[in-house]
């Protein structure tokens, strides 16, 4: 087994081949980071994003790779939208084998300055967003026994921190959500999984910095390794649960954030 393993790796076998993988909130950041990962290692890939043009030049950098790609601009919190879009996928690519949650929104704001609406908005979006694909898409999945399905949380969904009720509330919820799917629907051969970023050197987090909303030497200084993630760092993981290797791996909830949630907090 360990001699063919080792020929695959030679041969430059991909992980994916053969794969559909529907990514939403791909046009930037974490989204389009695992986006281009999976189609690297060979999988055709619909790019979702709350603005057409910014799908597109995701979609448009996967067929640059030799992979299909479809540009699709959906709001996850609307039904109908997610209905047309996963029925598009289907109908154009042939199928979901992969379906990676990742649409969000982030706020920091102490509770008392928090309006109802911002609470509803975020909700609707990381939350109700999350559990619309799912559903849609596990319906798919569940006829054809398969599937591999991958919701992006948040280390503040496991761990108390102050600016963030809002944002850590709607984590905690997708991942417990993601243990309860991975409990009912393991008989299907589903995995659902859940990744938990920390601190993420997106596009978006660099212009906090800038602003000063989020100081990047203490975001570095509460991780064990010294350091925020990169997208990468969280599209290499997206990979590997994606991937046949961790077919034996559901409703896990990995943090990627450097040992942060590992650190007992007079240590942070």
């Amino acid at each position: 087994m360990a001699e063919v393993a080792k020929a695959s790796l030679e041969m430059g076998e991909m992980k994916l081949s053969g794969k559909i993988a529907l990514v939403t909130g791909a046009g930037r950041g974490i989204g389009r980071a695992i986006a281009l990962a999976l189609a690297a290692e060979g999988a055709d890939v619909a790019v979702d994003a709350a603005h057409l043009s910014s799908a597109e030049g995701t979609a448009e950098a996967i067929k640059k790779t030799g992979r299909k790609a479809i540009a699709i601009e959906a709001d996850v919190s609307e039904e109908d939208q997610v209905d047309r879009m996963v029925d598009r996928v289907i109908n154009e690519l042939g199928g979901i084998h992969i379906l990676v949650n990742n649409a969000g929104i982030f706020q920091v704001a102490p509770v008392v300055e928090q309006t109802l609406q911002m609470w509803d908005c975020i909700m609707s979006i990381n939350l109700r967003g999350t559990y619309l694909c799912c559903r849609k898409v596990g319906k798919w999945m569940i006829a054809h026994r398969m599937g591999k399905i991958i919701n992006i949380a948040s280390v503040t969904g496991m761990r108390g921190v102050p600016m963030r009720s809002a944002y850590a509330s709607s984590k905690a919820a997708v991942i417990n959500m993601t243990q309860d799917l991975a409990v009912e629907w393991g008989k299907y051969n589903i995995n659902v999984n859940c990744i938990a970023p920390g601190g993420v050197l997106t596009d978006l987090i660099k212009d906090s910095i800038k602003k000063g909303v989020i100081n990047v030497k203490e975001s570095e200084r509460r991780a064990p390794l010294g350091r925020m993630a990169t997208p990468e760092d969280i599209a290499n993981a997206a990979v590997f649960l994606t991937s046949d290797e961790a077919s034996f791996i559901t409703g896990v909830i990995l943090p990627i954030d450097g040992g942060w949630s590992a650190a007992v907090s007079g240590y942070i």
